[in-house]
Order: C-alpha cells, then sequence, then structure tokens
C-alpha cells in the first residue's frame, strides 16, 4: 500500500494559470525537484534537521531520474519502504545572503494538478506548506524546539482561504462614490484625494521596513483585452490603494504599487497581493509574508473602493488571519444600529450605510463569534507597530478669525489607549470643532471620541454619537484653559456594538474658537513618513 498524499495550489485552474505561474519566476524556474515528504494522517511525522531540508531546497536536481540520489526519499508513515516522496518543482526561489540565508521557495507538486507548495526560513528555522484544494486537504512544515522539521495534516484555510461572502449588493453606487471622496484637506500621503499622482509610483509610508506590494501589472493587460470585465481608471486603482494604506496605517507598513520599492525591499519584509480584471472568488494564501508568491489573488469589483475592502480582507488573511463568523453565517454580517462590521467578516452590508460605514480588525467580542483570535496581535508578529505621534499635550493651531484647519491640526490613534490632547485659551466665547477621520472611509478604522475639560479637569462637553464617525464640541464657554482630548470611540457594548479595540488612525480638527489668546500663526505642515532604516530584517520567526 501507498500513502495517501494531499497538497495544496500556487494557483486556481482558470486562463491566467501558466502566465501567473510565469510572473513568480517561471522565467527564471529553476525546473527543478525536492523530494521533501510522503504522508499518511494527521499525525506529525519528522522529516529531517532543519538544515538537511534547507540544503535540499538550495540543491535541487535538474534530473528526476537522479532526484533520490541528491535528495533522498522521505517515506513517513507508510508501510512500504519503497514509496515516492513528494516531488516539489520549484518555480521560485530566492535567498538573501545578507539576512542569515533566508530563503523564499515556491513552486507545485508534480504529478498533483491545482497543488502549491511554499516554504520560508533560515538554515535554522523553517515554515512551509501543502496542500490539495480539491481534496480540501493541507499540510504544514514546522521546526521543533530540537531543530527537526515535522510535517502534519492541518485543515486546508491554514493554506488556502477562498473567500465567498457573497454577490455584490447593489447599493447606490452615486452615494458611495459621493462620500469616497468627502474628506478633510489632510496633506499625509494616502489620505489625499487623486490629483494625477502616479499610481505606479505610490507609497503609503516612505521608509518603513515592511511592504505590500498591489501588483496590478496582469490587470493592467487585461484592461486593454475585450474581454475585460472593468474599465477601470486611474482613480480606481488610487482608491483600491488607498483602502489598504488606510487599513493598515497603525502599522510600520508601506502599501506600495512601485516594483522597485518592492525588489529592494529584504525578502522576509515583503508582501504582495495580485489583481486580475475577471469574475472569480478572490483568495489568499496564509502566512505568506516573507515570500515572493502572490499572497493573495484578487478580482475584479464594481469600483476601486469596494475592491480595496477585499484587498485589506485578503491581505489579512496573508498575515494569518482566519474569517469572522457567527452562530448564523460564516461571514459576520456586522451590526446596522452601528454601521459596524469586522473586515474579516463580510463588507457587503457596509455599502449602504455610506462614508459612516466603519470595518474594523476585532477579537471576537461580538455575540455569537466563532472566531476569537486577537487580529491586531496576530499582525503583529510580522510588523512592528507605529509610535505615538503626540506624547503630550500640544497646542491647538488657531489661525485668523479664530479658523481651526485639519492641514494644521492633526494626529494618530495608534492604540486603544491612545489619547491626544490640544490646549487653548480664550476670552470666552462660542468653540465650534469638528473632530473627523481623514483616511478613505473604506479603510479607516477609527471611530471618534472626543471631549472638551477645563482647566480643573471637568468635563464640559463629551461627543461621540452613534454610527456617525466624527465627534463635535460646539459650546460656548467662560473665559479660561481648556483641553481637547480625542481617542478612539466605542458605541454600544462590546458583545453588541464594538469596543476601542480597533479604532484606530488618523484624525483632523476643523472649526472655529472665539477670542483666542495670543492666536499662532500656521506653519506649513509637512506628511509624517517612517523614519528611513537601513533595510535590515524584521525580527520575526518563520514560523506563525
Amino acid at each position: 500500500s501507498k500513502a495517501t498524499v494531499s497538497v495544496l495550489n500556487w494557483l486556481p485552474t482558470h486562463k491566467h494559470t501558466r502566465q501567473h505561474h510565469q510572473h513568480m519566476g517561471r522565467t527564471t524556474a529553476l525546473a527543478a525537484c525536492a523530494a521533501l515528504a510522503a504522508l499518511a494522517g494527521a499525525s506529525a511525522h519528522g522529516i529531517g534537521k532543519n538544515r538537511d531540508v534547507y540544503a535540499r531546497l538550495m540543491a535541487p536536481t535538474r534530473d528526476r531520474r537522479s532526484a533520490a540520489a541528491l535528495s533522498g526519499w522521505v517515506a513517513m508513515g507508510t508501510p512500504d519502504p519503497v514509496a515516492p516522496a513528494l516531488e516539489v518543482e520549484l518555480l521560485d526561489r530566492e535567498v538573501d545572503e545578507a539576512d542569515g540565508g533566508y530563503i523564499s521557495a515556491t513552486g507545485r507538486l508534480l504529478g498533483h494538478e491545482g497543488s502549491d507548495f511554499m516554504m520560508k526560513g533560515t538554515p535554522d528555522n523553517l515554515y512551509g506548506w501543502a496542500a490539495l484544494v480539491d481534496e480540501g486537504r493541507a499540510f504544514e512544515y514546522t521546526t521543533g524546539a530540537d531543530g527537526e522539521v515535522t510535517v502534519a495534516e492541518v485543515p486546508l484555510e491554514k493554506a488556502h482561504v477562498e473567500c465567498e461572502v457573497g454577490e455584490e449588493e447593489e447599493a447606490s453606487t452615486a452615494e458611495v462614490d459621493a462620500d469616497a471622496h468627502r474628506e478633510a484637506d489632510s496633506l499625509a500621503i494616502h489620505e489625499a484625494a487623486y490629483a494625477g499622482q502616479d499610481i505606479r509610483k505610490l507609497q503609503s509610508l516612505p521608509g518603513a521596513k515592511m511592504v505590500l506590494y498591489l501588483d496590478y501589472s496582469d490587470f493592467w493587460v487585461d484592461v486593454r483585452t475585450s474581454d475585460a470585465v472593468r474599465r477601470y481608471n486611474k482613480q480606481h486603482f488610487y482608491d483600491n490603494w488607498r483602502v489598504p494604506s488606510a487599513g493598515f496605517s497603525m502599522f510600520e507598513l508601506n502599501v506600495v504599487t512601485d516594483k522597485a520599492v518592492y525588489d529592494r525591499t529584504p525578502i522576509r519584509n515583503r508582501a504582495k497581493a495580485c489583481f486580475y480584471n475577471e469574475d472569480g472568488r478572490s483568495y489568499a494564501r496564509p502566512h505568506s509574508i516573507g515570500t515572493n508568491g502572490c499572497g493573495s489573488t484578487n478580482y475584479v469589483k464594481r469600483n476601486g473602493v469596494i475592491l480595496g475592502k477585499v484587498t485589506l480582507h485578503e491581505a489579512g488573511h496573508q498575515f494569518g488571519l482566519g474569517h469572522d463568523g457567527d452562530t448564523h453565517n460564516s461571514y459576520h454580517k456586522g451590526d446596522r444600529r452601528f454601521r459596524w462590521t469586522p473586515i474579516m467578516g463580510s463588507h457587503w452590508p457596509g455599502e449602504w450605510w455610506g462614508s459612516q460605514a466603519l470595518y474594523q480588525w476585532s477579537m471576537g467580542e461580538y455575540k455569537g463569534a466563532t472566531n476569537r483570535e486577537d487580529d491586531l496581535a496576530k499582525i503583529g508578529r510580522y510588523v512592528q507597530r507605529r509610535t505615538d505621534d503626540i506624547r503630550a499635550p500640544r497646542a491647538l493651531v488657531v489661525g485668523g478669525n479664530g479658523r481651526v484647519s485639519v492641514a494644521q491640526n492633526r494626529g494618530k490613534i495608534t492604540d486603544r489607549t491612545d489619547v491626544d490632547s490640544f490646549t487653548f485659551s480664550t476670552a470666552g466665547g462660542r468653540v465650534d470643532l469638528t473632530v473627523t477621520r481623514t483616511e478613505l472611509y473604506a479603510g479607516s478604522m477609527l471611530d471618534i471620541e472626543a471631549t472638551l475639560r477645563d482647566s480643573s479637569g471637568r468635563v464640559v462637553v463629551r461627543s461621540n454619537p452613534t454610527a456617525d464617525r466624527s465627534a463635535y464640541i460646539d459650546r460656548t464657554v467662560g473665559a479660561g484653559d481648556y483641553t481637547l482630548d480625542i481617542r478612539g470611540g466605542a458605541e454600544g457594548t462590546p458583545q453588541s456594538g464594538f469596543s476601542t479595540y480597533s479604532s484606530l488612525g488618523n484624525y483632523g480638527i476643523s472649526g472655529t474658537v472665539a477670542n483666542v489668546a495670543g492666536a499662532a500663526t500656521p506653519e506649513p505642515a509637512t506628511p509624517q513618513p517612517a523614519t528611513p532604516q537601513p533595510a535590515t530584517p524584521q525580527p520575526t520567526t518563520a514560523t506563525p
């Protein structure tokens, strides 16, 4: 008898299969085979020491007939000692010698249509998976404390997540499009509305160590064909980029469309999302951060904003996140009372909620949650969180006629304990301020609570209106010193509503303050990119 072996595909079977393999490196493919494992059942089996397995990836043979001599058959869990091991055809392999020999190896298994293989790591710590979608099975490779690489059967979702969140709901396109561009006059890079920027050179956080590359190359080819599903323009691509830029803005992650930035980033700090202008179910490869392959495959949607939400959802899977469901649905449909839904659930209900829709990372606090993983913590295993940008009270910049502008008064809520404070003094009069999120609504995860306090710390007014992401301070006050506190908001309860867990992102303050003492003369504001650092590897392990 022979071992039953199942593995998974880097690509689905569709018209782009061959083209997509080439895009991942088929043109420089190794045309090689590495014998790795023969499996039976769900038990973990050792396939050799980490350095031995690493050596097989480094020295595959070009001649299948000599594969046994070069790599050795590894028979495990089978009563037949001559049962052949799986042969992995490497379609792309890259080694970063400057990063301790970090390797990214991707490919497919010979003799298995629709198969997929990924392994990454160092000579001391490898992680990978292989599975077969049609059979609904997958296998995971991990390195133990003793340096032994073992392989065990795992749920298919550990290696391949195909998303079926439902059909597009025909929300009012006019309403959505109008709301999508109703933003304040902020100067931050990904907050700015489209004004002719080069969509092939976009970066959300220049200098950040981790890069998520949005690869539109095949999509652009498709746009020019007669059977293209959607005729996207530059605005659509720009909006698609802005959504994940906002959704990951609490992390040191640079969302780019510039391949040159991706290419010069160390392998372990890379992630890639690929796009196609055809109908289909988008899907992702969990824990594919740190590899050269397409970690997610995204199919066209009605406009760039909607595709952006799909991109953000699939990128969540790339970081190892699962779907957020409930006792009745595989994809939680959110809470219409608060216009809130987890981005790893279903985002389609939000198409009816316009610019006040709130899509957030989740930790399964809502009633009936079937996934209680800490999304922010799991993403944080690969990429660092942004630091607090306002650590001490800052003077509110008030211009002529008491005007307060977003361009001069803005900040970022980086975690649920973050409170940004702005101070001002007035001889008395009306204080009319609006605090609003400044990132594109479909990606911004910030709900805002604002509090005005007097010099004694007494609360003058607090604002966090239901199902409204902004906060409003409108009060006539006496002469004195005041502080405006801004923090992430919560509505309802964590079980029936949402908490402050993921109320994170960029905001700006606008309005007027009457009779301000010593009104400041605004100075030009500049974007706040990440501090450029040497391209050193992110200190994460290869094993999720």
